[in-house]
């Protein structure tokens, strides 16, 4: 098992439904979409995103299969590849892995800046320092341990097609040759929403996980929503390109169970721009637009009423 195990991942399915035909819904819907529109307006660079109530199935898109570089978004399926190959009997989590000095990169993390006497890590340990600390040593590390090929397999077989883990962390010849790392807004809402709903890891992997990615701090989703409300995401940056992927857990009015609650998933990815910070303002942004309609129907009864 991972480091860190809790329980409260909901797991029960919901049936997708159109969204509600009642004419003040269309308008807060029409205004969140004309909100976001002058958002994608006003960033100097390419956009995409999917934002899905995960309760209704109501969503908002734009360029939702259009291809990004994935930047560190694609340690997500590389730690749910691991945690399934020890499911299935293949990987111990608990076993030691060496590390070795010379084949450290730089670029993000932990394992770089470590001095002698180099520590034996665990799997488990490793898969905390690439989502936790989005390390990239520990991310190659694990790579090995699982195979790229296997990854790669099993993003195929859950119909993640756009998805193409095809380089280590920090190769930038690779990347150079075309061999890049891409993923779509689609592919990861898509990744989450599985997660999410149980239906790719077991009860306490799924929750482990979630957890870990709840403790990222200061990432461009969680800094766009209000104090307090929970995330789980993993976020990618390169040059000129912001990314950001999570699992927005939004309760209901009043609710202590998930009767009312209304979380959402979100992957919002951006490239060729001008100014990365603004690139990271603009996630932020969806993020908000996209928590301020949830959190108004979570919050109203059926007829629009604050329930709060």
């Amino acid at each position: 098992m991972l480091l860190v195990l809790t329980a409260g991942l909901g797991i029960a399915a919901a049936a997708p439904r159109p969204a509600s035909s009642d004419p003040k819904r269309v308008e807060i819907r029409r205004k969140t979409e004309e909100r976001l529109a002058r958002l994608v307006a006003g960033l100097q660079g390419a956009s995409g995103y999917v934002i899905r109530d995960l309760k209704g199935g109501e969503s908002f898109e734009k360029d939702a299969d259009a291809v990004f570089p994935a930047a560190s978004s694609i340690k997500l399926p590389i730690v749910i590849e691991l945690l399934k190959q020890a499911e299935e009997g293949t990987i111990d989590l608990a076993r030691r892995v060496p590390i070795d000095p010379k084949a450290r990169v730089q670029g993000g993390g932990v394992l770089e800046k470590w001095a002698e006497p180099y520590p034996s890590l665990s799997a488990d340990h490793l898969a905390v320092l690439m989502m936790d600390f989005s390390d990239n040593y520990a991310t190659n590390v694990l790579i090995d341990l699982v195979g790229m090929e296997k990854v790669q397999r099993r993003l195929v077989a859950w119909g993640l097609k756009g998805t193409l883990l095809r380089r280590r962390m920090m190769d930038l010849e690779a990347a150079r040759a075309g061999r890049e790392n891409v993923t779509t807004p689609r592919d990861m809402t898509a990744l989450l929403e599985r997660l999410y709903r149980g239906e790719i890891l077991a009860a306490g992997h799924a929750r482990s996980l979630v957890e870990i990615m709840k403790r990222n701090e200061g990432t461009p989703i969680k800094r766009g929503l209000p104090p307090g409300i929970p995330a789980a995401d993993k976020e990618g940056d390169l040059d000129g390109l912001r990314c950001d992927s999570g699992i927005v857990f939004l309760a209901g009015a009043g609710a202590d169970d998930a009767g009312g609650a209304r979380p959402f998933v979100l992957s919002v990815m951006t490239a060729y721009l001008q100014d990365d910070r603004a690139g990271e303002a603009f996630i932020g942004d969806v993020a908000r637009a996209a928590y301020d309609y949830f959190g108004a129907l979570a919050r109203a009864s059926e007829y629009g009423r604050s329930m709060n």
